[in-house]
């Protein structure tokens, strides 16, 4: 079995400037908003240095910015979590829910993410048979079976207050399959899970 590098679409500058002022001032000490978002990704300069951004989003951006995760290899044997249900950072009931895939790497990386950023939220896993979401979906995974079992199984209905789904942008085209199964509404996050804790706190309403 050939063994290839992991993906892990990291956060890009366009990514980043989504979430920032957009006033283009300098005042950071990089030309403009696009500079700045590249000063960031590269460790050159700290989120708080603009004057504009929210000290949250700032806070939130840097985490995000330190992180330093290496997966090397894929995994040949297609891991999955047993966890029905993942807790992040002591959610409660208003709290985000993620579905995503069960591979091992996809939730050690939100896990990672989710853990620095402070973002409170459930994370449901789908048995994917193991695959990642972008495998999952190429592979055709995310079947509805896999759907009503991780939802049921996880009791999330009766752990929070709302009925929205998050589910991740790799995923996308199954947000009509998702909301017939499930009967909650659907709401598609970022590409990079990288980018989540941002969504999260600009675009989550119950």
């Amino acid at each position: 079995m050939t063994i290839e590098e992991i993906d892990l679409y990291w956060l890009k500058d366009d990514d980043l400037r989504r979430y920032l002022p957009g006033k283009d001032c300098g005042e950071c000490g990089t030309p403009d908003c696009a500079g700045f978002a590249n000063a960031l990704l590269m460790g050159k300069r700290k989120a708080g240095d603009c004057p504009y951004l929210d000290r949250k989003m700032a806070e939130v951006m840097d985490s995000i910015c330190a992180l330093d995760i290496h997966l090397g290899e894929s995994d040949p044997m297609l891991r999955k979590v047993p966890d029905p249900l993942l807790e992040i950072n002591g959610p409660d009931a208003s709290s985000p829910v993620i579905l995503t895939s069960s591979s091992v790497i996809t939730i050690d990386i939100l896990r990672q993410v989710l853990t620095a950023a402070g973002s409170k939220c459930f994370i449901v896993p789908m048995d994917t048979k193991g695959y990642t979401v972008d495998n999952s979906v190429h592979e055709g995974t995310i079947t509805q079976m896999a759907i009503m079992k991780a939802m049921a199984g996880s009791g999330i209905g009766e752990r929070v207050s709302h009925r929205t789904l998050l589910i991740p942008g790799l995923a996308a085209e199954l947000k009509g399959l998702v909301e017939r199964i499930a009967r909650w509404t659907v709401k598609v996050g970022p590409v990079s899970g990288f980018e989540l804790p941002l969504f999260l706190l600009t675009e989550w309403t119950e």
